[in-house]
């Protein structure tokens, strides 16, 4: 009797050791920064959900090159050297309405099938028609409707990709997570160019239709491969499904029970804090004055990245260098590219290792500096080789501390900063007026520079330097640190309407009542032990 009285205790106790934090640690410690998360399961969503925007980095980085092959030019518009101005506004602009229709088009999806779903809808409804009617485009009217469709497509995929990351990946690696997205974009990036460069010297119908048909293989796969993904825990809970939420939290953070527990009890106080205002939400919510101040910070390095230079610096890159007589321009163009990427991958890091606001504080610093230094050497007149080849240097070195700042962060905050009930409708806004903002630099960019209009050049770069320095400013006074934060974390601080330099080592209540309750459990299973071992 005795000696199963003592097992019986051995046996509670061993239960509540297997569940008990190790000394100097809490539970939500455990959550926010658990051991062994990267188990192969998070590293298959990270990959096949971060690829996602590999679809955007094609088209972004294939359609120009694309739009120079002789063949295409001949079979789109007949025997002129090049494309004229309006049937360029059909191929390019066009698809961008498509984008902004897009990121509102996600949101009933998100909220009514799940993340997961969404993007499998993405891919195989919007995507690959669209792509596979390019392919085979008779006209220009198809071929630009082709790209309408697929930018749909594209859209409703950037906009749930990151809030997908970040529902399924532990917090402490949430910024890694999106960084993936970009840098899967940059990476698909550099192989689009690739295969158009390659494919120029073809003389039949193979010179344009084989970077087509890539294009349209890569929504098929992606699809497929959707389909092994998990769904977010969060969106489960939201929709009353806790068992399945926590059946995907224990295949995402390796069985780890107290881990798992710790990570459902923020979710559902989240969720229960912020239900019935979900209940009665609708999207011009995020507008209000209460939400106002996180949907204008969600959102604003997408659209204040576009005026810091990189449309100028990155896409007219080569324009830019060939006017300023520099050698070599399309080699410097790929090492800006290989830059970038490589920016996306250190970023990323950065951000969860060090925070949010450092990295942009400093980040956009050294952009100001670069953009000054851009247009000093232009204003010099780039009359000298070691002045051009100075101008050079410096598109190099912004193409990488922006891929390290901005890019790195652009698409985190609306991810992570919006209250749970209007992270769908925070996120599209974002990626709305991201998209406007760049069709408008896109468009005015060539209007300052080229020679027959303003004739900037890269002095062009003084105006860019100019809206980094607002953006240091507004950053300081609006950028919140929520490195490794829980939404209940993120949504009580702005409750209390905490200054942005005091999150870092703010203790939240949410927090600690989390805490408590876990080791009120602890204390508990401890109790019942010991009596049993008395007994």
């Amino acid at each position: 009797m005795d000696e199963s009285i003592s097992k019986r205790a051995a046996s509670a106790h061993d239960e509540h050791a297997a569940e008990k934090p190790t000394t100097g640690s809490t539970s939500t410690d455990d959550a926010h920064h658990p051991t062994g998360w990267g188990n192969w399961r998070v590293i298959m969503n990270m990959v096949i959900i971060g690829l996602s925007l590999g679809l955007f980095g094609y088209d972004n980085n294939f359609v120009a090159p694309l739009l120079a092959l002789p063949l295409f030019i001949l079979k789109y518009q007949g025997v002129r050297p090049a494309f004229t101005a309006r049937i360029l506004d059909l191929i390019i602009t066009v698809p961008l309405v498509g984008a902004a229709t897009g990121a509102f088009l996600a949101v009933p999806l998100m909220r009514r099938i799940g993340r997961k779903k969404t993007m499998i809808m993405a891919y195989f409804l919007l995507c690959t028609p669209g792509s596979i009617l390019q392919l085979f485009a008779p006209n220009t009217g198809a071929l630009v409707t082709g790209r309408f469709w697929n930018y749909l497509g594209v859209s409703v995929l950037t906009t749930t990709a990151p809030l997908y990351l970040t529902e399924l990946i532990p917090p402490h690696v949430r910024a890694r997570a999106v960084g993936f997205c970009i840098a899967g974009s940059c990476a698909v990036g550099i192989v689009a160019t690739t295969v158009v460069w390659a494919t120029e010297r073809i003389n039949d119908t193979r010179q344009y239709k084989i970077p087509l048909a890539i294009q349209a293989v890569f929504p098929v796969a992606l699809g497929a491969l959707t389909l092994l993904c998990h769904e977010s825990p969060l969106w489960y809970i939201q929709n009353g499904k806790p068992e399945f939420a926590r059946r995907t939290l224990m295949a995402l953070r390796n069985d780890a029970t107290h881990v798992v527990e710790t990570e459902m009890s923020l979710l559902h106080a989240a969720v229960m804090a912020d239900q019935q205002r979900r209940e009665q939400s609708h999207f011009w919510e995020i507008l209000n004055r209460a939400n106002l101040q996180r949907t204008l910070t969600s959102g604003a390095l997408l659209c204040t990245s576009q005026v810091g230079g990189q449309i100028l610096i990155l896409q007219f890159s080569t324009v830019i260098l060939v006017q300023s007589g520099v050698a070599n321009p399309f080699q410097i163009t790929i090492i800006i590219a290989c830059l970038q990427f490589l920016g996306t991958i250190i970023g990323p890091t950065l951000v969860d290792k060090v925070g949010r606001r450092p990295v942009a504080l400093v980040g956009f610093s050294i952009l100001f500096v670069l953009n000054i230094a851009a247009g000093g050497l232009a204003a010099a007149g780039l009359t000298t080789k070691s002045q051009q080849l100075g101008l050079a240097a410096v598109f190099i070195i912004f193409a990488f501390f922006n891929a390290a700042s901005f890019q790195s962060l652009a698409y985190l905050l609306p991810a992570e900063i919006p209250t749970p009930s209007l992270r769908e409708p925070t996120m599209a806004w974002s990626t709305f007026w991201s998209y406007t903002t760049a069709v408008i630099t896109t468009f005015a960019v060539p209007q300052i520079t080229a020679a027959d209009a303003g004739n900037l050049g890269a002095k062009a770069a003084f105006i860019f330097g100019g809206c980094v320095f607002v953006t240091i400013i507004w950053s300081y006074f609006f950028i919140p640190e929520t490195r490794a934060r829980s939404a209940a974390e993120i949504d009580e601080m702005y409750d209390k309407k905490l200054p942005m330099r005091r999150w870092r080592g703010y203790q939240c209540d949410a927090v600690r009542e989390v805490s408590e309750k876990f080791n009120e459990k602890a204390g508990s299973v401890d109790k019942r032990a010991g009596d049993l071992e008395l007994a």
